[in-house]
């Protein structure tokens, strides 16, 4: 069952409140030396540095149906509502280079299917992680306490960036959200939020701090 212990701090379920944010995403990547002329600049499409914008039309009423039907589950409010306002979009910093279309995201399982297995194979052997240490976000959170049933249930919602991707866990949710995973190849497990908007928002301060401690 849905775990629904802990309140959503970052909700932006309101499609309205997406494109501001991803405006300033896109101000702060599009500013950016290392996006401009450095290792990075090949990621930006000369269309995106015309319109300063990093985003697409938003997902239609038909489309996010679509999806849904595909899925066979409802979307989580705030991924739905990023979706509306951009359908896909990236980059989103230095290590998550692309959000997939509506037509693109899928299951993990269906997507990285021997990466899920790879995963899998010490899972019936590893207890899984209490709640009491499970249900720790932000700064106090161990990237190491990832429950490994909840693998086979993940939406990938990225393409893989440096070296890791974004997925979206429909197994632990708060107040309708899914809980958002950043899965990396140099961290020993992920960084868990309480949702996809908490994840964007936090994305988006880390990437701020790191691009101010380059300049």
């Amino acid at each position: 069952m849905p775990n629904e212990l802990f309140p959503t701090t970052t909700n932006m379920a309101n499609a309205r409140s997406w494109p501001d944010l991803l405006g300033q995403i896109s101000r702060e990547v599009l500013s950016d030396p290392d996006f401009i002329s450095g290792n990075r600049a090949s990621l930006i499409t000369e269309e995106q540095r015309q319109n300063q914008w990093l985003g697409a039309p938003g997902a239609t009423t038909a489309a996010l149906e679509a999806l849904e039907q595909r899925l066979q589950i409802p979307l989580p409010p705030s991924y739905r509502a990023f979706l509306q306002a951009s359908d896909g979009f990236g980059p989103l910093d230095y290590f998550i280079w692309r959000l997939k279309s509506s037509v693109e995201v899928d299951w993990l399982v269906k997507t990285e299917a021997e990466l899920v297995e790879m995963w899998e194979v010490d899972v019936e052997t590893i207890p899984s992680v209490p709640d009491e240490e499970y249900f720790i976000y932000g700064d106090g959170q161990n990237e190491i306490q990832v429950r490994g049933e909840y693998f086979r249930g993940l939406l990938m919602i990225s393409d893989w960036g440096d070296a890791g991707f974004l997925a979206l866990n429909p197994d632990v949710q708060h107040q309708g959200e899914w809980e958002a995973w950043h899965f990396a190849n140099w961290m020993p497990g992920a960084v868990r939020y309480r949702s996809f908007a908490e994840l964007v928002q936090a994305h988006l301060a880390s990437y701020q701090a790191m691009k101010e401690g380059r300049s």
